[in-house]
């Protein structure tokens, strides 16, 4: 006699058959289990903790060292928990393209070999609009030239940070750095510091106003007292522009992210409401845990309670927010769960075009009657809610891979 595990909301049980035991889920999941116990208790994500999505720039122009150095700082940052509170997900990139960072809330550009290669090799209009719709940017060096509005007598810059202007500096080795009143307040650092330096810029303001984090000590570089580290504002973003190399030896992994926590000025997220991150965070945990035991734990959130139905809620409102490329938090509404389910499509395959669409309606029916649908109809036929919220735990799972969303998701006629 075979074993069939029927899926029932946070419960399991077993029953008798004569067909051959068959997964719930993707074949290449397929595994045997023994009964469980009916009552198991699983917090998918219960940490506060806001995390910081950074996309380092490795491609043309980018050097290594740089882009190396920004990974061991931010490594360096979540290991020692230097920001209580922050954790950096960090990836890299060797190219740039609005679809390609919109799920991101920092954009670094490292040091280089010039700010005018980057700008002959990455189209202005993605930067800044990625800026002006806000998000964040932190410019190193060769990054912060290009995110300037102007390189005295060379070129001008994206304009990322409109009201900075930069002398070009030739002058490498390490310098020192003095902290202002507006860096040890905003960037929780004060007093004078040894950072590394490779030709970086002087900075000043030039037309409205900036915030002027740090300057250069003394005569060093020929530009004492002018910016070392400042900030602007460009559309309903933030700019970090730095001459100095925080992320190299001396390295200080701790400016380093506090330059990115205020770049990228995260909002607090409402009381009833969690962020993309999280729900992120909670999808691969409860993924998991559904492959292996065959049921859906209890779900807790930034430590609220979550019923399945309010997942299928997050889920949607997530996948419909990183195709916008919306990263607001989401609110949790009231949800129930259906008293049945209908199950009747066919293997086959879901493209993305459909997904979202079903999404959309799903959410929809979900806003208006306060209860998860029993079913959503597709081209395959009807798609029962565990099954549903399955699928988009599948399509959450490769977003956290590969940074997009599937081209299409593979569905099998379950049992």
């Amino acid at each position: 006699m075979g074993l069939t595990l029927i899926l029932n909301f946070n419960s399991v049980s077993a029953a008798n058959s004569n067909n051959t035991t068959k997964s719930l889920y993707n074949n290449t999941e397929n595994t045997t289990h023994t009964p469980l116990q009916t009552t198991v208790k699983a917090s998918a994500f219960t940490s506060t903790t806001k995390t910081i999505r950074v996309l380092i720039y490795n491609g043309n122009g980018a050097g290594t060292t740089y882009v190396n150095g920004i990974i061991s700082a931010l490594a360096a940052a979540n290991t020692k928990n230097l920001l209580p509170g922050y954790r950096f997900a960090y990836s890299t990139t060797t190219t740039i393209t609005s679809t390609k960072i919109a799920n991101y809330d920092v954009l670094a550009m490292p040091g280089g070999t010039s700010g005018k290669t980057y700008l002959n090799s990455i189209s202005a209009s993605v930067i800044r609009n990625y800026v002006s719709n806000g998000h964040g940017y932190l410019g190193i060096c060769a990054g912060a030239y290009a995110g300037s509005s102007y390189v005295n007598g060379l070129y001008n810059g994206w304009g990322v940070a409109p009201n900075v202007r930069c002398k070009a500096v030739s002058h490498t080795g390490n310098i020192r750095i003095t902290m202002t009143s507006s860096g040890s307040k905003l960037l929780s650092t004060s007093g004078t510091i040894t950072l590394a330096y490779y030709n970086g810029p002087a900075m000043y303001q030039y037309g409205g106003s900036i915030i002027t984090f740090a300057t250069y000590t003394d005569k060093t570089n020929g530009y004492q007292k002018y910016g070392a580290i400042v900030g602007d504002t460009y559309g309903k973003g933030r700019s970090v522009l730095s001459g100095v190399h925080p992320e190299l030896s001396p390295q200080n992994s701790f400016l380093l992210g506090e330059m990115i926590i205020w770049a990228a000025n995260l909002q607090p997220v409402p009381a009833n409401s969690v962020s993309m991150s999280q729900i992120n965070s909670a999808s691969k945990i409860i993924k998991t845990y559904l492959v292996t035991y065959h049921k859906f734990p209890n779900i807790t959130i930034s430590n609220k309670q979550i019923t399945t139905s309010q997942f299928l809620q997050l889920q949607t409102s997530d996948i419909l927010n990183i195709h916008s490329g919306s990263t607001s938090p989401i609110t949790i509404e009231p949800a129930t769960n259906p008293s049945t389910v209908v199950n009747t499509y066919k293997t086959g395959i879901i493209t993305e075009t459909e997904y979202l669409t079903i999404a959309k309606r799903v959410n929809n029916y979900i806003s208006t009657y306060k209860k998860a649908p029993s079913y959503s109809t597709s081209s395959l036929g009807n798609i029962k809610f565990e099954s549903l919220i399955y699928m988009y735990l599948r399509i959450m799972a490769y977003y956290s891979t590969y940074n997009k969303l599937p081209n299409q998701i593979s569905m099998t006629n379950y049992t």
